[in-house]
């Protein structure tokens, strides 16, 4: 008993000696997955001497960072002008305490924080000197003591882009001892290997793997391709994409067999790079980083490779978005046209189904992004004209992808060389006001391309307007119809929205077989898809309806005809749409209210019986909110729901009921 009384001591004695961080057991898998959209500090804290290449830090980088929604900071230190040249080569304490608090700033923000040497070429350029060895390990000694107690988030990474006269079997060796030092006081710390050769992927491959250590991460970096990322000069092509895609499939392929995470600690390409291609880059190595899980770190070094105005808080080049707003599932392959000399046409693909809406925003050089246009979360296209001449315009497609955030597509840039000045003249000579009727054959006097625009230059009635090729066909006692309306035409009237909300809008269809679609645009708002009603006759009509949310004033409204079968139109009629003030919702076991007020929608049981779950669906058949038991009565807001017709669904005891309503855009 005695021995064993003994052996239980000795083994308590054990673990309550172990170190306390030992416990801390971030994997370098979960922390990779949590560093998706990362930054660097760069040409701030590796030039000889702060301030040399232009920056000097700040806190409120740290600020900027998270605001942005940037997950993780890189800050490249050059340690050798602060460190001494003879036994025990001691850190400058003043610039320790410099370098730690600027950490401190990323980590008190929560933000990951990755610490490196950097440009501390004396260890690569002659690592067969004993001093330098001694003087390495001194470095990495002192690091990792004054840093063993921050949090985990803190990240080492060796040395960056080892190169020069460095062999692959010394960049080895180098690391082992570095990481050997480092674990004495830091067991379960992060920390990044890379290869030689500047840090390429194919170095890190064939790099000699630090022995048993389950807490690193693989490094490499990458501006390809070459002369484009590094001199700004060429393009960016699909087969640039190509040999991307192969290299990360590379590295993704020693990943999982080594069971090592990735850190991509430095890619971009020039500011002078031509526009387009620049941001087709960026968003390339995004989605490559998100399909192969590795942590992305764009260069930023407030110069050539610029992401942030650090003097002024703003971002340059539309980058920022790229590299934290976007997804796999963003809106892809933006594409700008001038077509008929005057219209600015962009098309994208869409990789998702089910985005709830979709906004087109365009600046200039001179000016920011700004909406110009709210579509429909199926739409792929989209045009506008009346553009100033000789001057470069940026468009950028941002989806609203349910409870999501929005996620956005590269932005990509047109130069319009011309814009034709026409004169557009209502044709009844004044704006036609809204509420009212918009007879179809009253489009705007202006002429093709600019106030219509029609496939053949005929009019094959000369009913109505016969200089104009727009065909109307005349029923008699002062009624029109606009007739083979082919897809891609449309037709522009001035309209005057008297008042800002809501409108229900009905055309007047007349169609032997329906089917065929068409779109009404009015400013920036833009109608969902409409599909033409059957009302097997080219003279008689039905009506179809449905709703826009209108800005008051005068504005251009555009009808476009989008797809066959081919259908006649009579006119469009707007009227005011009524908020919901009281809807009953009725079944044969009861039924409830519905009653809207500002940003709130309430839904209330008139026999006391509990609701199991109410979704509200859009007009598109897209589920918008879900509220599961949500008891009796209660209260919804709708803040974040656009104003337009939904379906409100509501399920009890086996039972579900629906009714229409108009949502209204709340005061906000």
């Amino acid at each position: 008993m005695r021995n064993t009384f003994l052996k239980t001591k000795t083994i308590l004695f054990l673990l309550l000696s172990l170190p306390v961080f030992a416990s801390a057991q971030l994997s370098p898998k979960e922390a990779i997955g949590q560093m998706k959209k990362g930054i660097n500090m760069g040409n701030t804290l590796e030039s000889p001497n702060e301030g040399d290449w232009g920056n000097v830090a700040q806190e409120y980088w740290f600020d900027t960072y998270k605001s942005a929604g940037f997950d993780f900071v890189r800050i490249p230190v050059r340690w050798d002008m602060h460190l001494g040249t003879s036994s025990p080569y001691l850190v400058n304490e003043t610039w320790f305490k410099h370098v730690e608090q600027i950490i401190d700033w990323g980590l008190t923000r929560g933000l990951y924080v990755v610490v490196n040497t950097h440009h501390d070429s004396w260890i690569k350029d002659n690592y067969d000197n004993p001093i330098n060895q001694a003087r390495f390990d001194s470095l990495w000694s002192q690091i990792a003591i004054r840093f063993k107690n921050k949090s985990e988030k803190l990240i080492f990474e060796i040395c960056n882009e080892p190169q020069g006269a460095m062999t692959k079997a010394q960049n080895d060796d180098m690391h082992q001892k570095a990481i050997n030092v480092i674990r004495k006081t830091n067991p379960t710390r992060l920390i990044i290997f890379q290869g030689i050769d500047w840090g390429g992927s194919d170095a890190l491959i064939n790099a000699a793997i630090p022995k048993n250590d389950p807490y690193l991460i693989g490094s490499f970096h990458s501006y390809d391709p070459w002369p484009f990322g590094l001199e700004g000069t060429g393009t960016f092509t699909s087969t640039d994409v190509t040999n991307l895609k192969a290299k990360f499939q590379k590295v993704k392929d020693w990943s999982v067999k080594n069971d090592i995470p990735v850190f991509l600690g430095e890619f971009g390409g020039m500011g002078k790079c031509e526009y387009n291609a620049r941001m087709r880059q960026y968003k390339t190595y995004m989605e490559l980083s998100e399909t192969f899980g590795f942590a992305p770190c764009a260069w930023d070094d407030g110069g050539d490779f610029k992401i942030m105005y650090r003097s002024t808080k703003t971002w340059y080049d539309d980058l920022k978005d790229i590299l934290v707003n976007s997804s796999l599932i963003s809106p892809k392959a933006p594409r700008l046209a001038i077509v008929q000399d005057t219209i600015i046409k962009l098309d994208w693909s869409n990789p998702a189904t089910d985005y709830d809406s979709i906004t087109i925003e365009r600046r200039t050089s001179v000016s920011t992004f700004k909406r110009i246009a709210s579509l429909d979360g199926n739409s792929i296209t989209f045009s506008e004209h009346q553009l100033t001449g000789n001057m470069d315009y940026y468009y950028r497609v941002i989806a609203h992808h349910l409870n999501s955030p929005d996620i956005y597509s590269y932005p990509i840039k047109i130069f319009l060389p011309f814009a034709v000045v026409r004169d557009r003249k209502p044709f009844t000579g004044q704006a036609i006001a809204i509420p009212g009727k918009v007879e179809s054959e009253n489009f705007d006097i202006g002429g093709e391309g600019f106030t219509y625009h029609d496939s053949d230059l005929k009019n094959i009635t000369s009913a109505y307007r016969p200089e104009e090729p727009i065909d109307i066909n005349s029923l008699g006692n002062g009624v029109y119809y606009v007739i083979d309306n082919y897809p891609g035409e449309w037709l522009e009237y001035t309209v005057n929205v008297a008042e800002k909300g809501l409108y229900d809008i009905t055309a007047s269809i007349a169609a032997f077989a329906g089917g065929g679609t068409f779109q009404v645009k009015i400013g920036t708002v833009q109608s969902e898809i409409i599909k033409a009603p059957t009302s097997y006759s080219w003279t008689k009509t039905k009506p179809v309806t449905f709703s826009m949310n209108l800005e008051a004033g005068t504005q251009i409204m555009r009808l476009s005809f989008i797809d066959k079968p081919l259908f006649y139109i009579d006119y469009l009629e707007f009227n005011k749409s009524n908020p919901l003030q009281s809807i009953s919702i009725n079944s044969p076991n009861g039924g409830f209210r519905v009653y809207q007020n500002n940003g709130e929608l309430m839904i209330n049981s008139e026999m006391n019986q509990a609701i199991d779950e109410v979704k509200i669906i859009n007009i598109l058949g897209s589920l918008v909110k879900t509220i599961r038991k949500p008891g009796t009565n209660f209260r919804m807001s709708t803040q974040d729901i656009h104003s337009g017709v939904y379906v409100v669904q509501v399920m009890y005891q086996n039972q579900n009921i629906s009714k229409k309503i108009i949502i209204q855009e709340s005061n906000k």
